[in-house]
């Protein structure tokens, strides 16, 4: 039954975000979208938080969901994400990290709000936790659009250009652990590391020492990866005997609902998707 179940496996997309961090669409839409076009596996992978998967349907059959979750970290002062696969979502851990970064996030807005208002754009956090939902995990396309909505910028693009992107006058910083710490933490809950899109890593040296720090894989098809790109990175996980994953990284501004359709994930990465799969059902059983 496995066997068919993972020969099966053809249409994927390993990296879509919703509502339960700063996705557009609500995981009941990203499944009916899925199952419409005839996704095989996804993973819906919300930025340190596994919230979503507590609202999914009793059923997705035909579709098969890997669970994930997209975890920050930090090294060298730089920001690295991980795409943590068939995680325990109650590990003690992982939830631990999980509400750090909650309650990070938060402070982290109130903090860049206020220097949004020295700028002369006055926001609120109230505005902001209302555009983030129930849940309030606050990121900064939130208060991009609370931005946009009071006519202080046009787009989500101008407010990370001018404003809140990396380094810029209202940019803060958020709490993260280390690439090495946050690893553990998934393999303590039972998950798989991935790094998420490393081709905007800031130095590619680093994925070396994440290769030696223990990491499991990499997001080897991304869509701002070039096929030099993609083609290199599958050497690289071949030789170390890693996994090779895909996704669209799907947030669903504007009409870009095709972005969450299948990725053009060709046979060798498919194939290290299925082991990935197939893992992760012997250790969930």
């Amino acid at each position: 039954m496995i066997v068919k179940e993972i020969n099966d496996i053809r249409r994927i997309n390993l990296h879509l975000h919703t509502r339960a961090s700063d996705g557009v669409f609500t995981v009941d839409q990203i499944i009916r979208h899925a199952k419409k076009i005839g996704l095989d596996l996804i993973s819906i992978t919300d930025h340190d938080t596994a919230d979503a998967y507590s609202g999914l349907p009793a059923s997705v059959a035909p579709l098969r969901i890997l669970p994930g979750m997209e975890i920050s970290s930090m090294h060298q002062g730089n920001d690295v994400h991980i795409l943590a696969y068939g995680c325990d979502f109650d590990n003690k851990a992982l939830k631990e990290l999980s509400a750090m970064y909650l309650a990070g996030r938060r402070t982290r807005a109130i903090k860049m709000i206020e220097l949004l208002a020295e700028l002369g754009m006055n926001i609120s956090i109230e505005e902001v936790a209302a555009m983030a939902g129930a849940r309030e995990l606050i990121v900064r396309p939130h208060i991009a659009q609370v931005l946009i909505q009071k006519g202080y910028v046009q787009t989500k693009n101008e407010a990370f250009d001018k404003y809140i992107g990396n380094f810029k006058p209202a940019f803060v910083s958020k709490p993260e652990l280390s690439v090495p710490d946050v690893i553990d933490v998934i393999h303590q809950a039972g998950g798989f590391a991935i790094i998420a899109h490393p081709g905007k890593l800031v130095d590619q040296a680093y994925i070396p020492e994440f290769i030696a720090f223990g990491i499991d894989g990499l997001e080897v098809w991304h869509p701002d990866h070039y096929q030099y790109q993609v083609e290199a990175y599958i050497d690289i996980v071949q030789k170390h005997n890693l996994y090779m994953t895909a996704g669209s990284d799907f947030h669903g501004e504007g009409s870009e609902i095709t972005l969450s359709d299948m990725v053009p994930a060709s046979e060798i990465i498919l194939e290290s998707v299925r082991k990935l799969y197939k893992e992760y059902q012997c250790r969930s059983r």
